[in-house]
């Protein structure tokens, strides 16, 4: 069903007042705050956010309105609450009176459901005053979404190409099951719903039609700033040791307030893009990991920790600009020990290679921490060590940070700012390829462009290419 509420008050109360003070003239009218309410994207089954509509008196006297009326109210599903009464059309001449220096509140919202066909919906408000009537149109787009409350796959199951869901409470992947998603496919999870995969899970996006994971507000907290731009819109994607073969290909997942969090498995990331998280964006503990053409980008922790593990990270730009606090953290974080649960987490590989990390709030955004474990003790004090396994390699990057070339560090661009094409913290607004005198432009290692023939646009690379994701074009 498709319903539109309007709620109509006085701002500052109705004034009681002769009718020799009443404007009267047609030209008397009041004035809209805006000819057009757009109502954004709603969601199937839920209720978009509740917007508003001024009418001012800039008359020399007040104001009577004939009526305010929604035009298709009969046949639309629209209903209206004008002062705390309900129904479809008003004339009450002393409820619609608007005293000169005040103005009427509008309020209006929409829901449709899964009886409509259409994407695209229109209505009007008609504001008769003065034996004219002006027209407010109001509009909005649906998606048909399938709502899951606490789904649990316990089986095979694929989602084909352009399906809609969205969650409540959490998703959960079974053990030892796969959940494929095929492109186009969005998942919009509610506030504080996680995803937590302890079987498989492959999200299968193409070029121009990723898998999307995200949150379900589709409205703004300003008009410059959408919540699907911002974190803290959903839990986390948890992807624990029973989890098998996890890969996300052209993936875009945003919007979390946990991030993502992997333990001791192994999974792959291939053109995606990941952004915008309340902690870490990415947590990886003794996880067999490669990313390949990869935005990771704005998080109020490190964008990567990881604790252990295997790592191959190529054609990367990770850039940290979060602006909800300020960061107080490395965007890359390396560390052999857990200090939480108290275990050793050795380092096996972890080679980042043409690969930008770069933010705003850290002088150094690369922090391998290493930490000498002490495994036991004999009756002398003797102390014996865990093997030094703290192996990691920067090959022709771009970072944040200041140092020299060493057998850790090849070929590096040390402390050079990578040139972003736009970075607007006022609108939260960021483009992450690279301008012309990008010292990244043409620095890379010919293994990069072997071994990721095209960036994450899917512009090819020459043999030569650019550091980060994005291969620089005119």
């Amino acid at each position: 069903m498709k319903k539109l509420l309007l709620f109509v008050f006085t701002a500052l109360g109705l004034a009681a007042c002769a009718d020799d003070d009443l404007a009267t003239s047609p030209s008397d009218q009041p004035t809209p705050s805006a000819d057009t309410i757009h109502l954004g994207t709603v969601l199937g089954g839920n209720s978009s956010p509740t917007y508003q509509l001024k009418l001012y008196n800039r008359c020399s006297d007040e104001l009577r309105l004939t009526s305010i009326t929604l035009r298709h109210a009969a046949t639309s599903g629209f209903r209206m609450n004008v002062d705390g009464m309900n129904g479809t059309s008003f004339t009450n001449s002393n409820l619609l009176r608007i005293a000169q220096g005040d103005s009427l509140f509008i309020f209006v919202e929409a829901t449709f459901g899964d009886s409509f066909e259409e994407t695209y919906h229109t209505d009007y408000v008609d504001i008769v005053c003065n034996q004219r009537t002006q027209t407010v149109v109001l509009d909005a787009e649906s998606e048909k979404v399938e709502i899951l409350r606490a789904p649990v796959i316990t089986s095979n199951t694929l989602w084909q190409r352009g399906k809609k869901v969205q969650i409540y409470d959490s998703l959960v992947v079974a053990e030892g099951v796969t959940l494929t998603l095929e492109d186009s496919v969005t998942l919009y999870l509610h506030d504080k719903a996680n995803l937590v995969v302890h079987g498989t899970l492959w999200a299968q996006g193409k070029l121009g039609a990723p898998v999307t994971l995200r949150g379900d507000r589709t409205d703004k907290m300003f008009d410059n700033l959408a919540y699907d731009g911002l974190p803290s819109q959903w839990g986390n994607l948890y992807i624990d040791e029973k989890a098998r073969n996890c890969r996300f290909d052209y993936t875009d997942i945003r919007g979390m307030n946990e991030g993502i969090f992997i333990d001791s498995t192994e999974v792959v990331f291939s053109n995606c893009h990941i952004r915008n998280s309340s902690a870490n964006l990415l947590t990886c503990h003794m996880t067999s990991m490669t990313m390949q053409n990869c935005e990771l980008s704005n998080a109020s922790n490190s964008l990567l920790d990881l604790f252990g593990g295997s790592y191959d990270i190529t054609h990367c730009t990770l850039a940290n600009f979060n602006f909800w606090k300020a960061t107080s953290v490395a965007a890359v974080h390396l560390c052999n020990l857990d200090t939480a649960a108290a275990r050793y987490t050795p380092l096996e590989k972890c080679t980042f290679l043409n690969t930008i990390v770069w933010g705003r709030w850290m002088d150094t955004d690369v922090f391998p921490e290493y930490f000498k474990v002490a495994l036991s003790q004999d009756a002398l004090g003797n102390v014996a060590f865990a093997d030094s396994v703290f192996a990691y390699r920067f090959d022709h990057c771009l970072l944040r940070a200041d140092g020299y070339d060493d057998d850790d560090f090849i070929q590096t661009v040390w402390n050079e700012d990578p040139l972003f094409r736009l970075i607007d913290h006022a609108n939260y607004s960021y483009d992450f390829h690279l301008q012309e005198d990008s010292p990244a432009r043409a620095a890379g290692a010919p293994e990069g462009a072997s071994a990721c023939p095209a960036d994450l646009d899917g512009e090819l690379r020459p043999d030569i290419p650019s550091i980060g994701c994005y291969q620089y074009k005119e």
